[in-house]
């Protein structure tokens, strides 16, 4: 009988955490040597299934423009930092309050952008080089294992070093 309880209690614990793995992942951006000393910001914005096909088509040359009304209505859902004035990587950890915010709003997305240096053309989704669209930190198709979201600003676009599995 207390064997049977103890392998109960075991298996509890082993599904509480892998229930809770998913939430303990960071989101660390770094900035390649030819970025890291050029000022660069990057936004990184949790976004629902509601607005994903406002931000995934929203004209990057205009979202980097001053008075952006998207940029300035998301300003609640970013993780903002700038290259140039400090460090060359970024970490978003696990108990930022940001993070919660993205709970609440439902966030299935991670949209990272990033305003490079030099002219690029407007392009929708991921394949504009100032936009990354990644699903959610949570998400499982970062699998069980994975800690660590790693993503790398370059001058030629933003590259997502860890990748998520297929849907």
């Amino acid at each position: 009988m207390k064997t049977t309880q103890f392998r109960c209690y075991v298996l509890g614990l082993v599904l509480l955490g892998l229930l809770t793995v998913g939430c303990s992942r960071v989101v660390t951006v770094v900035a390649s040597d030819s970025i890291c000393n050029k000022s660069v910001e990057v936004h990184l914005v949790g976004v629902n299934e509601i607005n994903k096909s406002k931000w995934e088509s929203e004209s990057m040359t205009d979202y980097w423009t001053p008075g952006n009304t998207l940029r300035q209505s998301g300003q609640e859902d970013m993780f903002v930092f700038q290259f140039g004035r400090g460090p060359c990587t970024f970490t978003l950890d696990k108990k930022d309050p940001i993070r919660r915010r993205w709970k609440d709003r439902k966030a299935r997305y991670l949209f990272v952008l990033a305003d490079l240096p030099g002219v690029f053309t407007d392009k929708k989704g991921n394949d504009d080089a100032r936009r990354l669209i990644l699903p959610d930190i949570k998400s499982k198709r970062w699998g069980l294992r994975v800690k660590q979201i790693n993503i790398e600003i370059k001058e030629k676009g933003i590259e997502a070093i860890t990748v998520p599995k297929p849907d």
